[in-house]
């Protein structure tokens, strides 16, 4: 089921399960959120659109942790006039995770997912293959004499007359 909220002055399209960040929503770590301004909720056969909105709909959230966004630099000048004017801004985000999206009763929750590795991974523990790491054979470097070669005797400069 997908749903389209309104929060914060912004519209985001959710699924249950989903991990977002929204403007700063009141509450603390770990409650949990009602988002009722519900603009389209879709499922597999049936859409709904509200006009503006769905009554009786509601999307159900947690509060994951309350965080600052990356700092922005607001920078202002006026051309020929000597001004400039340097400013810093971070805004303030909740990190919410999407728990449920309900329509006059049906509910859609997260979807828990099965991991096939650890089963896997069990199978092959119980085999107890073991394994015989294979010798490396190395070649022997032959050695090689330097041939010394002689060097010409330098003569020494003729005397100008």
């Amino acid at each position: 089921m997908l749903a389209i909220i309104k929060t914060g002055g912004k519209q985001y399209s959710v699924k249950a399960g989903q991990v977002l960040k929204v403007e700063k929503v009141e509450g603390k770590k770990g409650d949990t959120v009602s988002l009722k301004d519900i603009l389209a909720i879709s499922n597999d056969n049936n859409h709904n659109i509200g006009s503006p909105l769905i009554n009786g709909a509601v999307v159900k959230a947690k509060i994951i942790d309350q965080i600052r966004d990356k700092k922005i630099i607001v920078f202002k000048k006026r051309q020929r006039q000597n001004y400039r004017h340097t400013q810093g801004h971070r805004q303030y985000l909740t990190v919410l995770k999407i728990e449920s999206i309900e329509l006059d009763g049906k509910k859609s929750s997260e979807i828990k997912k099965v991991t096939v590795k650890k089963e896997i991974i069990k199978k092959t523990a119980d085999k107890k293959v073991s394994v015989t790491p294979k010798k490396k054979t190395t070649t022997k470097k032959k050695s090689v004499t330097k041939k010394t070669t002689l060097k010409k005797k330098v003569s020494s400069k003729k005397e100008i007359k």
